[in-house]
């Protein structure tokens, strides 16, 4: 009878008192049907751990939060420039001892209203008001590169838009008698056009936007093709970015190097988690 009794004492003692076993990989506690854990963590002076997650929206500032409260296990993720976003967790796992992970700083890239405008529009054809529109709400962008000869001016480039007149000459070049007696003629379609008030304004094939890709990012010299076309005689003008994929990997690149240089000895990594 009192061996029975020890033993239901033994039980009670151990209800919701963390124990550990051989088998188990971590303490366990029993707790009767219907009984709640309660969190006393909130009674202390201070959590025991960083729980937070921050999301920041220049690369300035995550630099700085990185090396605010960077500790040996701290580590930064990036995934290159598609999904172009840095995520640095303060307290991540070291090779002999695990981690919660729950201290996170998150910053991704985001796309500035400039570089957002220029892609929006690039190869979409529209007809020269428009067009001129679009120049002239964006005539800030346009610049000509020193060291590049006969880039046109922003001036040049809106007076273009505003003034081009094109006209389309078809010449034939040969005829060939086929196998049924007709006659196949093959021809040459040639758009001639022309700017400024009295036609004096050099129509060029390419010109230079200088735009930030990332909201507070570095600038970039960008090439853009200049088209235009006589569609249904009707003058239709668009332009067409050299490589965009290019520009937003460089910028990327450019803000990684940045990043990786200013966290002192935090390692960073292409990979996603």
């Amino acid at each position: 009878m009192q061996e029975a009794i020890n033993h239901l004492v033994t039980l009670a003692q151990s209800l919701g008192k963390p124990q550990d076993h051989p088998s188990l990989p971590a303490p366990f506690a029993l707790v009767p049907d219907g009984t709640a854990i309660k969190d006393l963590e909130g009674m202390l002076a201070a959590p025991t751990r960083i729980r937070q997650g921050v999301k920041v929206l220049d690369a300035d500032t995550f630099i700085a939060y990185i090396n605010r409260y960077a500790t040996p296990a701290s580590v930064v993720f990036c995934d290159g420039p598609e999904g172009r976003t840095f995520k640095g967790v303060l307290d991540y796992h070291q090779p002999d001892q695990p981690s919660w992970g729950q201290h996170v700083a998150v910053y991704q890239c985001p796309i500035s209203i400039e570089w957002g405008r220029w892609k929006t529009s690039d190869r979409k054809k529209m007809d020269q008001a428009t067009f001129a529109e679009f120049f002239e709400e964006n005539i800030r962008d346009i610049t000509a590169p020193e060291g590049i000869p006969h880039a046109p001016s922003a001036a040049d480039m809106l007076e273009i838009s505003r003034t081009l007149e094109a006209k389309k000459n078809i010449s034939f070049r040969q005829g060939t008698r086929l196998d049924n007696g007709q006659v196949q003629l093959t021809y040459n379609e040639q758009i001639d056009g022309q700017a400024g008030e009295t036609g004096q304004l050099k129509i060029p094939e390419q010109f230079y936007i200088g735009v930030k890709p990332f909201l507070g990012g570095d600038a970039f010299c960008v090439p853009v093709r200049f088209r235009y076309r006589i569609q249904e005689s009707r003058l239709v003008m668009w332009f067409e970015l050299v490589r965009p994929d290019k520009v937003l990997e460089e910028a990327y690149t450019t803000v990684r190097a940045k990043i990786q240089e200013s966290i002192n000895s935090v390692p960073m990594y292409e990979a996603t988690i």
